[in-house]
């Protein structure tokens, strides 16, 4: 039995011609085509995908009709699985086809004339238009126009085998004929001019060649393909054509080595037909960048395993275009089938996807009569087109709206790079790129390649804030340096000028067409995510946490929507910093845009300025709403938590954990400063909590300057008679003692402020507040070596301890006890109190003041010799400060750490340690710390020998000390350096050093008169 498909479908038996339904034509050409064939399949190609209900059963009955009408011994279509194929006895002339083209495609090379006749056999197999007779649906239109492509690459090659054996009889004519039929088939015509130069015609080939190069501009809009361009080359050479050694193709010059040659250039996978390169040329400057194209790179390594679909995503004027740009040009190599690009910005209202297809189609080979008149058969040639080639589609400036899944490649080899401002629905896109805004270095290289260095060196300061007002966007950077271009006698400074005026005469400031772009955005967005904008544009922070959008709507639900959809449109950027919580930004465009909108509305009149104080307070009461939940398990609490008021509502769910906890005042204490600051005049009540919160997690804080700032400013609003007005200044007191006693070692304002606000609490009854003050001043008078003060204050304070039963507090109280007798060697007494801090706190061993007692402990071992249990205890405190992620106090431990090292002989040891605490006190500002670790180190560089050095650093100690008004530590380091000087020989320096020191104790004991002397190592 004979099956033909390559024509008309006709089955054939030794009794002729079989008579089938159109159904049943195509129910055999799809078994001749893909071997197995299920219902699924058949129902796409015989019924368009809309098969009868009854589907099944039809397919079965079709079955049972060939089988009964071709009537032959062996079946012509078998059973097999949930599917069928043909018999065994059904011969088939795709597979006749198939053998003469491999035959001739192996010959060619070598024996073109034999090739020549294999090629003739197998195209007169192939001598019509294939599936005649099949059902017309979209699948059967699909691989009717694949082997007519098959067809035409295989009549290229057997006319360059002609060519090139010398039979150029009516080979001139044949491809004459070709060309008319395919005018922008350009194989036909490179092989047309070379037969016309072959027989004497070059001027006739030439003018063939201009013709074809006019048409590809005109209609297509692109160049000439390498191909056709070898072939004007040739002509122009006048070198022989007839009987060429190798094919026309192997003539093309092979693409320029790729960037990174371990990926060699691929090579055409279907010869003859064309190559389009329709990819517009790269941007000039391109800067920046690199992270994003490496990702295009990292992407485009998969293409083997399946197709590519990058998506690009950004806010207008980010470089999306540019990206795709520059990665479709440096990826040349990877797709030697050539490049298709769509720019959707070119149409304002949009371009069909189906229309797009159209024009792609006559670029990879595809006559324009040839096109198929349905929209699912285009979009199913254009996949086979693709199909086992290496193609790269960029799709530019996709609308949201769009379904471009026709446009995407379906197979391995090929990629899709598409770009948009939101994400495109259904893409499918494994790969994504969200394009920010240029670091500061690119911008400003971006602007110094846009005007010049001499611009850019006239006012470098001015490049700064032209960064800052583009907010880093390629596009305004470009606009914006625009408009230097046509006014040589501007200078950058008038540019920020300009920009600075943002949008108060709408449509004239450089980056007019940028705004208009944003305002189109942000009217994209529904009205609740509209208002969340507004109210994020006018926070007093530029950065935010996600629970915040739910705050200024007071939904979390539809703040959560809000933040998506702005996610979605590249208004907000992630911002991700080591050991904080990931917070979001509103873009700096996005924020000014906002805030000129509303100023320009409340300026002309039209529109009221939007009134975000309401948000803005919401976002203050959620954030103590909030914190709340994290203090209750604050591991580094000292003060107590100011009362909260009843209408400030139910806090957050408890954290789970504590470095959950650290993790969230590190991430929230600027936004809750700026709340605080923000909200004074109207809410003071929320301010001065809102700071209070902020000192109570102030080990994670670095910009205590800013805190201090804001509490000046919240204290001034805190005027009113009111209790609570009351409470908060006397609170913002006791926190800014705290503060500089802890931080900033100045002791003396802080004794002063905690004196200060201590009566103030009594007064209203907030014992437990009164006590930390107490404390404070305890600690502060200690450092000033004033012993009664001290024992005094923390008499006073264990006095409000009792009244409110706080165990955090009584363990301060005993460290602060424990810290007065080890300063003045009692050593046992020191011991005995740091013991009875650790008793309290058994039951919550991880907290810094359980670790702090433990540390104090260790050194109080350490001075009495019992160097193991030292150690054993400096190491448990350094674990304990280490899981809570007390970094200040971390730094107190490994200073201790180089202590005990010292003592038990590990000077080198001790030398790496105190020069680590040293520098993270340093980077902390804290200038106690920072002198202790400098003498620390000075001390072990006293035991190694390097006298000069240690001389040195025990010197500048000295005047940090002093600096300070520690007495005590100044005397201890005096003692140290004696010890040094008389190391070096110098005896009388060694003396005068001496003298200091006891003028120093005597400054220190003044306050007790039987105070004994100190000659021990102590930790002052």
């Amino acid at each position: 039995m004979q099956l033909e498909i390559l024509g008309r479908v006709r089955l054939s038996t030794d009794a002729g011609p079989v008579r089938l339904t159109e159904l049943e034509h195509g129910l055999l050409a799809s078994a001749a085509l893909h071997g197995h064939v299920g219902v699924d399949t058949l129902a796409e190609w015989l019924w368009d995908g809309e098969p009868p209900s009854s589907v099944r059963n039809r397919v079965q009955s079709l079955v049972s009709g060939i089988r009964r009408k071709a009537g032959a011994e062996l079946p012509v279509i078998v059973t097999e699985g949930r599917g069928y194929r043909l018999g065994e006895g059904v011969a088939v002339d795709l597979a006749l086809w198939g053998d003469a083209v491999a035959e001739a495609r192996a010959l060619r090379p070598e024996d073109p004339v034999a090739a020549l006749g294999r090629y003739d056999a197998a195209l007169a197999v192939f001598g019509h238009e294939p599936l005649q007779g099949a059902p017309e649906t979209a699948a059967v239109e699909v691989e009717r126009n694949r082997l007519v492509q098959e067809r035409l690459s295989v009549l290229e090659e057997r006319h360059d085998a002609a060519l090139r054996s010398g039979a150029h009889d009516g080979l001139v004519a044949e491809l004459d004929a070709l060309c008319a039929r395919h005018p922008y088939h350009e194989g036909f015509v490179a092989l047309f001019m070379l037969a016309l130069a072959a027989t004497g015609q070059q001027g006739r080939a030439l003018e063939v060649f201009q013709e074809a190069r006019a048409r590809l501009d005109d209609e297509l809009g692109v160049r000439p393909s390498d191909q056709l361009t070898e072939a004007q080359r040739i002509v122009l050479s006048g070198v022989p054509v007839g009987r060429r050694p190798e094919p026309l193709d192997d003539a093309i010059p092979a693409p320029e080595a790729p960037e990174h040659p371990s990926t060699p250039p691929a090579q055409p996978t279907v010869l003859g037909l064309p190559v389009p390169r329709t990819l517009p040329r790269r941007p000039d400057p391109f800067v920046g960048r690199v992270t994003e194209l490496a990702e295009v790179r990292r992407a485009a390594e998969g293409l083997d395993d399946g197709p590519v679909v990058v998506a690009v995503t950004g806010l207008p004027g980010s470089g999306t275009s540019a990206l795709a740009l520059e990665a479709g040009h440096a990826l040349r190599d990877l797709f030697p089938d050539g490049t298709l690009y769509h720019d959707g910005a070119n149409s304002p209202g949009g371009v069909p996807v189906e229309a797009v297809v159209t024009s792609f189609l006559p670029l990879l080979g595809v006559h324009p009569e040839a096109v198929p008149a349905s929209p699912r058969a285009r979009a199913g040639l254009f996949r086979s087109l693709l199909d086992g080639r290496r193609v790269l589609v960029v799709l530019d400036n996709v609308t949201g709206g769009e379904d471009v899944t026709d446009l995407l490649p379906a197979g391995p080899g090929s990629m899709a790079l598409v770009t948009s401002r939101r994400p495109v629905e259904g893409l499918g896109a494994g790969h994504r790129v969200r394009l920010r805004s240029l670091d500061p270095a690119a911008a400003r290289t971006l602007l110094e390649a846009l005007v010049g260095a001499d611009r850019v060196a006239e006012a470098p300061d001015a490049v700064d804030d032209v960064v800052r007002l583009t907010g880093a966007v390629p596009l305004a950077l470009r606009l914006a340096a625009a408009r230097l271009s046509q006014r040589p006698d501007l200078g950058l400074d008038d540019v920020v000028e300009r920009l600075e005026r943002l949008g108060r005469t709408p449509g004239t400031d450089e980056i007019a067409v940028l705004r208009e772009s944003l305002d189109e955005l942000l009217e994209g967005l529904d009205a609740t995510a509209q208002r969340c904008v507004a109210a994020l544009a006018h926070l007093p922070a530029d950065a935010f946490s996600g629970w915040v959008a739910g705050a200024v709507l007071g939904d979390p639900a539809a703040g959560d929507a809000a933040l998506d959809a702005m996610l979605e449109a590249s208004l907000v950027e992630p911002v991700v910093r080591e050991d904080h919580d990931t917070q979001y930004r509103l873009h700096d465009l996005v924020r000014a845009q906002v805030r000129a909108g509303a100023a320009r509305g409340a300026g002309a009149g039209t529109a009221a300025h939007p009134d975000t104080r309401r948000e803005t307070e919401a976002a203050a009461a959620a954030a103590l709403a909030r914190s709340a939940a994290f203090l209750e398990d604050r591991p580094h609490r000292f003060l107590p938590v100011a009362p909260r008021s009843p209408e400030l509502g139910t806090p957050e769910p408890r954290p789970r954990t504590r470095r959950r906890s650290r993790r969230f005042f590190r991430t929230e204490t600027p936004l809750f400063v700026a709340l605080a600051r923000s909200v004074a005049s109207q809410r003071p009540d929320l301010a001065w909590r809102l700071l209070d919160d902020c000192a109570l997690g102030t080990d994670a804080a670095s910009d205590l300057h800013a805190w201090f700032e804001a509490e000046a400013e919240v204290a001034r609003a805190l005027s009113g008679a009111d209790d609570d007005s009351r409470l908060g200044a006397a609170h913002l007191l006791l926190c800014r003692a705290w503060l500089l006693q802890d931080r900033r070692s100045a002791s003396r304002e802080a004794h002063d402020l905690a004196e200060g606000a201590r009566p103030r609490l009594l007064l209203l009854g907030a014992h437990g507040a009164a006590a930390a003050a107490s404390l404070v001043s305890a600690q502060a008078s200690t450092s000033l070596g004033r012993r009664d003060e001290a024992e005094a204050a923390i008499a006073t304070a264990e006095s409000s301890i009792g009244r409110v039963s706080d165990h955090t507090l009584a363990a301060w109280a005993a460290i602060a006890r424990g810290t007065v007798h080890n300063d003045y060697d009692e050593l046992s007494d020191a011991a005995r109190e740091f013991t009875r801090a650790r008793e309290i706190l058994r039951d919550t061993p991880r907290t810094v003041a359980y670790a702090l007692a433990t540390l104090e402990l260790s050194r109080a071992r350490r001075r009495t010799g019992e160097l193991g249990p030292a150690t054993l205890l400096v190491d448990e405190s350094l674990e304990i400060l280490s899981g809570v992620g007390a970094v200040h106090m971390y730094s107190y431990a490994l200073d201790a750490r180089a202590e005990v090292s010292l003592a038990g002989g590990h000077a080198t040891e001790a030398l790496d340690e105190a020069g680590t605490a040293l520098e993270r006190a340093s980077a902390s500002r804290d200038a106690f710390l920072t002198a202790r670790a400098r003498r620390t180190r000075a001390r072990a560089l006293l035991a190694l020998g390097r006298l000069g050095e240690a001389e040195a650093e025990l010197r500048r100690a000295v005047e940090e000390f002093t600096a300070l008004d520690r007495p005590l530590s100044v005397a201890f380091t005096y003692q140290v350096l004696a010890a040094a000087l008389d190391a070096a020989g110098d005896a009388v320096g060694a003396s005068e050093a001496l003298r200091l020191e006891q003028t120093a104790l005597r400054r220190a004991t003044a306050s007790r008169v039987a105070a004994p002397q100190r000659r021990s190592p102590g930790p002052a």
